[in-house]
């Protein structure tokens, strides 16, 4: 049984002695990038995305008893919300995809799985500190808050290990045909070689 489990774990990871099993902590440890934790950390990001936009539109109906606060902060819970779900859901919806291009480009640390983790664990906690009539009470959106933080706590401190992020749509295009990166030296450092050689 230990034998299968030597097999699998890097050396690293493998006693100090060569007949020593690996410990319940480095077989845990390992645990973190499978298949299974991955996408119990998708799906858990998800929900908190979705729970934080519910949050925000129950929110909303702060206005009427005069909670101004918190239906700014509602507000916000849904803005912050919807970028958790962009962000999560990537490129599997086209009108997704589209929004996920400008993050890309504007908000790039969202993209890696710590910057994406810090950015949860911050909204978690400006949202969690706004409450429903400026005291201390709590209401939806701090239950939906704390959830975003701790599945921010768990993106930034890596406790699953995600995949790399793809590079987007049109990642698998093939090259155009007579491309040639072998090369050292590319057209345009030919093209300056040319334009700067003496007459």
């Amino acid at each position: 049984f230990f034998l299968f489990y030597r097999r699998k774990l890097p050396s690293r990871y493998r006693g100090a002695m060569a007949d020593e099993p690996p410990s319940r902590l480095d077989r845990l440890w390992e645990l973190r990038k499978t298949r299974t934790a991955t996408t119990l950390l998708k799906f858990t990001s998800i929900f908190g995305g979705l729970f934080l936009v519910l949050a925000g539109i129950i929110g909303l109906t702060g206005i009427f008893q005069g909670q101004i606060v918190y239906f700014v902060g509602s507000l916000y819970a849904i803005i912050f919300g919807c970028t958790v779900l962009i962000v999560e859901v990537r490129d599997k919806v086209p009108m997704v995809s589209a929004a996920y291009q400008q993050i890309d480009v504007y908000l790039k640390f969202m993209t890696l799985q710590r910057g994406k983790g810090l950015y949860y664990l911050g909204v978690g906690l400006l949202v969690l500190y706004i409450g429903p009539d400026g005291t201390s009470s709590w209401g939806l959106n701090n239950v939906a808050a704390l959830l975003l933080a701790i599945i921010g706590v768990s993106h930034t401190f890596k406790l699953i290990k995600e995949s790399d992020p793809v590079l987007g749509p049109g990642n698998d295009v093939p090259l155009a045909p007579g491309a040639d990166f072998s090369s050292t030296r590319s057209d345009w450092g030919n093209m300056v070689a040319a334009a700067n050689k003496p007459r």
